[in-house]
């Protein structure tokens, strides 16, 4: 590749980058750029398209495609509440049914986190004297 070549393609990513913000609302700019551009250039050559370009316009016109695609990208995102519509569900319903069944009582696990930071949202979302009234 020549170094026009390059530069092309580097914009080319920007561009794309820039689509897929306005298109999903992830910005790619949150990522490691050489595995973010290596993952979804897997994904677009699986697709048979050749080109970022044809690329957002697939994304743009099927469904499945479009689904694949964000679900490609956020399934390895951690951050603290992610799914707002879950978390507040848990707040409604889910955490003040446990504590009037079980009261003190109440034994919570929570799956391994590749982080270890899974525990601490849901930690937050309990009040201070359930808590810390051992």
């Amino acid at each position: 590749m020549d170094l026009t070549a390059g530069i092309l393609a580097a914009n080319n990513y920007e561009w794309f980058k820039k689509a897929i913000y306005g298109l999903t609302g992830i910005d790619l700019n949150a990522y490691k750029e050489n595995q973010m551009k290596r993952r979804i250039d897997t994904l677009i050559s699986k697709s048979n398209v050749k080109g970022y370009d044809k690329y957002v316009a697939l994304l743009k016109t099927d469904k499945a495609k479009f689904e694949e695609f964000v679900n490609y990208l956020t399934i390895n995102v951690s951050e603290f509440y992610r799914n707002t519509e879950q978390w507040k569900i848990l707040d409604k319903e889910i955490i003040p049914g446990l504590i009037s069944k079980f009261g003190t009582d109440l034994k919570i696990w929570s799956a391994a986190c590749s982080t270890g930071v899974s525990r601490i949202p849901l930690l937050w979302r309990f009040p201070d004297i359930f808590l810390w009234k051992r």
